[in-house]
């Protein structure tokens, strides 16, 4: 008696299912539960490992006429927040609006909201008004997109919208 199986395409039309099926099929049914664990948490932990996002380290930016630039230097607090520090310069360095260099004070201070999703504030370093931001870590570009979702009251030089690379 031959075994079959139905195919996707068109579920009237039956198809022999391929020896080599079968064999994978037996020679998985004969592990042992041990290593049927481990095969399904070593294949799922490949997939998490292929989607997980690091938001710690320097991330850079450019504009494309090379005239304005951006650097974030960003830490885990803890789980779910981050700090950080940022330095843009603008026109070639006429405007700059970068990190203090006294104490620990951080300029950035960011909550995840969601699976590589953190919101927060910006603090400038021209006027010391904070505005608020998105950092989305965009998995298929390895980037970070920064958006400034509300700009800091008073004079301050950043970018509505960044994608940083390391």
């Amino acid at each position: 008696m031959k075994q079959t199986l139905l195919d996707n395409r068109d579920s009237n039309a039956p198809r022999l299912a391929s020896n080599q099926n079968i064999f994978l099929l037996k020679c998985l049914v004969g592990l042992p539960r041990g290593s049927l664990l481990f095969l399904f948490l070593f294949s799922t932990s490949l997939g998490f490992a292929q989607h997980s996002q690091d938001f710690a380290g320097n991330w850079f930016w450019q504009s494309p006429d090379g005239q304005n630039s951006m650097e974030l230097e960003l830490e885990y607090e803890s789980q779910g927040s981050i700090k950080g520090n940022h330095c843009v310069i603008f026109s070639q360095g006429e405007n700059t609006d970068c990190k203090r260099k006294n104490g620990n004070a951080f300029t950035l201070n960011l909550v995840k909201i969601a699976e590589g999703v953190y919101d927060g504030t910006i603090e400038s370093a021209v006027s010391f008004t904070s505005g608020k931001i998105r950092l989305q870590y965009i998995d298929s570009e390895k980037a970070i997109r920064f958006y400034l979702k509300e700009v800091p009251p008073g004079e301050f030089y950043m970018p509505k919208e960044a994608f940083l690379v390391r």
